[in-house]
């Protein structure tokens, strides 16, 4: 199977003009409770599909009171979309975690989502940023594909000596990704998307992106989704002088 590179939506372009073969983009509704009518696009692709995601409050959804905005969202779904809801779920500071945003409602709103795709263009599935064999019961079963977000963390979790990256602590978590997937799938051979991913260390970067797409290639990865934030302190902004990451990118994009 064939990686497709992409970015958040933001940097689509600019990767696109910096001659990279961009093919996928991750974009984020974050508003509660809001259902687009309309599925995100680019025009410099326009069959670039997106990995999207919502924020639809458990108890409405579940009581089925966004069933029909849902139901003609996804019915106007084009081929390749994405969908997930409550990204980073686990995890990602600022959920109401207390009543809202907990793994009990996580594993019934993906469930639901679930049964609200099947049959459509759309393939459902949940996204973490944590230690998967941790995480499970935030992941939801039988999903249609489960993604990663992943980072050179600062921490250094995946750096050895010298703090250069090391693809065993690297492959390691990555590995642990695969195993959780197929036991919450049952599936041998589940979708594993990375929907987030950068490094902060620019030097790191081109030697990063090789890494995943070396372990999504061997592991039936579709998408590799590179993510960049001006004031990120795990990304940074995209420089457009960058040759080393960009090659990798480009690279990575031709294969």
């Amino acid at each position: 199977m064939s990686i497709l590179v992409g970015s958040n939506s933001k940097v689509f372009d600019p990767m696109l003009e910096a001659g990279i073969g961009v093919r996928t983009f991750r974009a984020y509704r974050d508003q509660y409770n809001f259902v687009p009518t309309v599925w995100p696009a680019k025009d410099s692709v326009p069959d670039a599909p997106v990995t999207l995601s919502i924020r639809p409050m458990p108890a409405d959804l579940l009581a089925g009171r966004l069933d029909d905005q849902l139901k003609s969202f996804i019915a106007a779904a084009p081929p390749g979309v994405k969908l997930s809801a409550w990204h980073e779920a686990s995890n990602l500071p600022g959920y109401p975690r207390d009543d809202y945003v907990t793994s009990q409602n996580m594993t019934a709103v993906h469930q639901y989502m679930q049964e609200l795709c099947q049959g459509s263009n759309v393939r459902y599935g949940s996204i973490i940023c944590a230690v998967p064999s941790q995480t499970k019961a935030w992941m939801g079963t039988g999903l249609d594909w489960y993604g990663l977000d992943i980072y050179d963390f600062p921490e250094g979790q995946f750096r050895g000596l010298l703090g250069k990256l090391s693809r065993d602590k690297l492959f390691a978590r990555l590995d642990d990704m695969l195993r959780t997937c197929r036991e919450l799938s049952g599936r041998d051979n589940p979708q594993i998307d990375i929907c987030e991913t950068n490094s902060p260390r620019q030097g790191h970067r081109a030697e990063w992106y090789t890494l995943l797409a070396e372990w999504l290639t061997a592991n039936g990865g579709e998408r590799l989704l590179t993510f960049w934030n001006p004031t990120g302190s795990l990304s940074g902004p995209w420089l457009a002088d960058d040759q080393a990451a960009i090659s990798a990118l480009r690279e990575i994009a031709a294969a």
